[in-house]
C-alpha cells in the first residue's frame, strides 16, 4: 500500500466517523446533568475549577472535572449550545481512532491499522458514548495516547513517563476506570523493552508513580482548599477521596453502600448492565453495544500467546498491550458486583477491534498459505456472523432481514475462500463481520432519542427494559410517566418555570432559586437561564447537600429563601416515605427529611400571586416567611 493510498483510506474512514458521530448535531439531547454543569463552568472560576453542578456553589457533579474543562472550552467558542458539547466529543472520538491507527501501525502495520481504525468506528457503543457528553470519550482518547507512549517507550523508555501523564489524566477523567488499563501497558514494556529486567522495572516503577501523582493532584488540591467550596456531589461526607475510591470505586466494583445511593445506585446499574458472571458481556444488555468482535478478539490473544516465542519486541509489546488491557477490563466489567451501565464498555472497544484487526489479517495471510491453517479465516467469519445472528434475533421487529443477509454472507466467504478466490472471501467475509454492528451504528446515528436515554446511552435499537428499571426504582409504577415526563422536559423551561424564577428573582439575595428532589429539577433552570439556581440533594436529591439540620442555618444567613418542589418529587417523596425495605430507602432519606422541613417551616406562595401558569411548576415553598 502507498502512502498516498494509506492516506486517502485513513481520511475515508475518520472522515465516516466525523459524519456518523456527528450527524444532526443539534437535534440529539445530552445528559442534562452533564450539559448544565457546563454551563455553570462556563460562568462561574469555582465551578470550572471544582466540577460544580451550580453557579451558587451548592454541589460538584460525580466525576472530576478534566472531561468538563474541555466541553467548556468548546462553549467557551461558540456559545453555549449543545451542539457545542457535542462537537468536542465528536472531535475527541474522531481522534481516538487517529491515535488508534497510529499505535496499531506501530504493530501490525498499514493495513491492519487500517482495519482496526475501521472496526473501532463500527463499535456501536463508542458510537453511543461520541455522540452524548459522558467522560468516556476523553477517557478513550487519554488511554489511547497512553498506548502510543508505550510502544514508543520500546525504543526509547522515557515515553513510558508520558503514558503515565496520560494514565493520570485519564483517572481525571473518570477516576478508577483509567487504571483498568495498567496491567496491559506495564507487561507490553516489560515483555518487549530492552535492557535487563531490573531495569524494566525501575522505569514501569517510575511511571507507575507518574500516574499516581498526576491521577491524585486534583483530589488533594480539592482537599487542602481553604476557602469555600462546593460538596463533593454523591457523598455523603463531601470528601473527594470517598467520591474516587467509594462511589466511583469499591461501590462499582463490589457494590454495597460506600457513598451516597450506594446501595440504590448498585441495585439500578445492576438491573441495566445485566448480572454479572462470565457471560455478562453477551447478555440482553451488552451484547449488543459490545460483544460482536469480542471472541474474534480473544481467540486472536490466545493464538498469539501460542505463537509468541521469537516474536519481535514491537509485536509482542502489542499483543501484549492490547491482550492485557482486554482480558483485564472484560473481567472487571464482567464480574464488577456493583454499579454498573453497558456504555462502561466502551473503553474495552480499542482493544477489540485492534485484536479483532490482527487476527483477521493473520487469518488473511494463512488463506493464501497451504495445510490447515487456511481454514482459520472462513472459520472466524462464520463464528463471527453466527453470533451476530444471535445478537440482531434479540430485536426481531427491528430490520427482520438483516441477521439472514449475515448468514447468507458469511457463507458466500466460506465458499469463496474453498475455493481459493482469497480477495473475494476477504471482502465479502468483512461485509459479515461489520454489518451487524455498522447497522447498530448508523441507526444510533438517525435515531431519534429522549433525554431520559442520555442517561444511559446504548446504539441501536432501544429496549425499554432498563428504562423502566430506573422509574420503578425512583417513583414506582404509579408516578413512572409523570417522572419520564419530568426529565424529558430537562431542556424546555416552561410558562410556570419562567414565573417562579422570576418571581424568585424579584426578591432573593442569596440563592435566586432551590430545587428539590435534585439535579433533574434544577436542569430546565440552569440551562436556560443564568440566575443562580441551585439543586438540593445533589443528583437525584439523595445527596446532604443541604441536609435538612443545614436548611433553618441556610434561611437565617440569607442564603436560601425560596424553593420550588415540582410535584412529580412530591409523589416520590410520598412513595418513598412509604417503603420499609429496600435499597432506596436509606438513600431517599435526605430528601423526605428536607421536604418535611420545607412544608412545616417555609410558606407555600400562592400561584395566583406568581403568574397564571405557576401551579404547572410545583410549589413554590418561601421560606423567608414563617408559617
Amino acid at each position: 500500500m502507498t502512502a498516498k493510498a494509506e492516506r486517502i483510506a485513513l481520511g475515508t474512514v475518520l472522515g465516516v466517523a466525523a459524519v456518523l458521530w456527528g450527524w444532526a448535531l443539534g437535534s440529539r439531547p445530552l445528559q442534562p446533568y452533564y450539559a448544565a454543569a457546563v454551563h455553570s463552568m462556563s460562568h462561574d472560576v469555582a465551578a470550572f475549577f471544582f466540577a460544580g453542578f451550580d453557579p451558587a456553589g451548592v454541589v460538584t457533579v460525580d466525576k472530576p472535572p478534566l472531561a468538563f474543562w474541555t466541553q467548556t472550552l468548546g462553549v467557551a467558542v461558540f456559545g453555549f449550545h449543545p451542539w457545542a458539547i457535542a462537537l468536542v466529543q465528536v472531535i475527541e472520538g474522531v481522534a481516538a481512532v487517529f491515535v488508534l491507527h497510529r499505535v496499531v501501525r506501530r504493530w501490525a502495520g498499514p493495513r491492519t491499522a487500517l482495519l482496526a481504525a475501521a472496526l473501532f468506528a463500527l463499535t456501536p457503543i463508542t458510537a453511543a458514548i461520541n455522540r452524548d457528553n459522558l467522560p468516556d470519550t476523553l477517557l478513550v482518547l487519554l488511554l489511547l495516547l497512553a498506548a502510543y507512549c508505550v510502544t514508543r517507550a520500546i525504543e526509547n523508555a522515557r515515553w513510558l513517563v508520558w503514558a503515565g501523564v496520560f494514565v493520570g489524566l485519564g483517572f481525571m477523567t473518570k477516576m478508577l476506570a483509567a487504571w483498568i488499563v495498567l496491567p496491559g501497558l506495564a507487561l507490553a514494556y516489560f515483555v518487549a523493552a530492552p535492557g535487563s529486567r531490573g531495569r524494566r522495572l525501575a522505569w514501569i516503577g517510575l511511571a507507575g508513580g507518574v500516574t499516581l501523582v498526576v491521577s491524585l493532584a486534583w483530589p488533594v488540591v480539592v482537599t487542602l482548599w481553604p476557602g469555600a467550596k462546593p460538596f463533593v456531589g454523591s457523598t455523603t461526607d463531601g470528601s473527594v477521596w470517598q467520591l474516587a475510591f467509594g462511589y466511583n470505586g469499591v461501590t462499582r466494583l463490589v457494590g454495597g453502600s460506600t457513598g451516597i445511593g450506594g446501595g440504590y445506585g448498585a441495585t439500578v446499574g445492576a438491573a441495566l448492565g445485566g448480572g454479572s458472571g462470565p457471560l455478562r458481556l453477551f447478555d440482553a444488555e451488552v451484547g449488543g453495544q459490545i460483544a460482536w468482535l469480542l471472541p474474534l478478539a480473544l481467540v486472536s490473544v490466545v493464538v498469539a500467546a501460542c505463537r509468541a516465542r521469537g516474536a519481535a519486541p514491537q509485536a509482542k509489546a502489542g499483543w501484549a498491550l492490547w491482550g492485557g488491557w482486554l482480558v483485564v477490563g472484560a473481567a472487571v466489567f464482567s464480574f464488577t458486583g456493583g454499579i454498573f451501565h453497558a456504555y462502561y464498555t466502551a473503553e474495552l472497544a480499542p482493544a477489540i477491534a485492534a485484536l479483532s484487526a490482527a487476527g483477521l489479517a493473520t487469518a488473511w495471510r494463512w488463506q493464501r498459505s497451504s495445510g490447515s491453517v487456511r481454514f482459520v479465516l472462513p472459520a472466524a467469519v462464520v463464528g463471527t456472523a453466527l453470533l451476530a445472528f444471535v445478537l440482531l434475533g434479540r430485536t426481531p421487529q427491528w430490520l427482520p432481514w438483516l441477521r439472514y443477509t449475515v448468514l447468507a454472507l458469511a457463507v458466500l466467504a466460506v465458499v469463496a475462500a474453498l475455493l481459493r478466490a482469497s480477495r473475494v472471501a476477504v471482502v465479502i467475509g468483512l461485509a459479515a463481520v461489520v454489518a451487524g454492528p455498522a447497522a447498530f451504528v448508523v441507526d444510533t446515528a438517525v435515531r431519534p432519542v429522549s433525554v431520559l436515554e442520555t442517561a444511559d446511552p446504548g446504539a441501536g435499537p432501544p429496549s425499554t427494559d432498563a428504562v423502566r428499571t430506573v422509574v420503578g426504582l425512583n417513583t414506582g409504577a404509579g408516578a413512572e410517566a409523570g417522572y419520564v415526563r419530568f426529565i424529558d422536559d430537562a431542556y424546555r423551561l416552561s410558562a410556570g418555570q419562567r414565573e417562579v424564577v422570576a418571581y424568585a428573582q424579584a426578591s432573593s439575595t442569596g440563592v435566586v432559586l432551590a430545587v428539590e428532589g435534585g439535579t433533574y429539577g434544577a436542569d430546565p433552570f440552569l440551562l436556560n437561564t443564568d440566575a443562580r439556581v441551585a439543586p438540593l440533594g445533589g443528583y437525584l436529591g439523595f445527596d446532604p447537600a443541604p441536609s435538612a439540620a443545614d436548611l433553618p442555618r441556610w434561611v437565617a444567613a440569607g442564603k436560601l429563601r425560596f424553593v420550588l418542589l415540582p410535584q412529580v418529587f412530591l409523589e416520590i417523596g410520598r412513595g418513598a416515605s412509604r417503603q420499609r425495605t429496600g435499597a432506596a430507602v436509606g438513600d431517599a432519606g435526605e430528601l423526605t427529611g428536607r421536604i418535611a422541613w420545607e412544608a412545616k417551616h417555609c410558606r407555600p406562595v400562592p400561584p395566583a400571586r406568581i403568574g397564571p401558569d405557576a401551579a404547572t411548576a410545583g410549589v413554590l415553598f418561601d421560606c423567608g416567611v414563617r408559617q
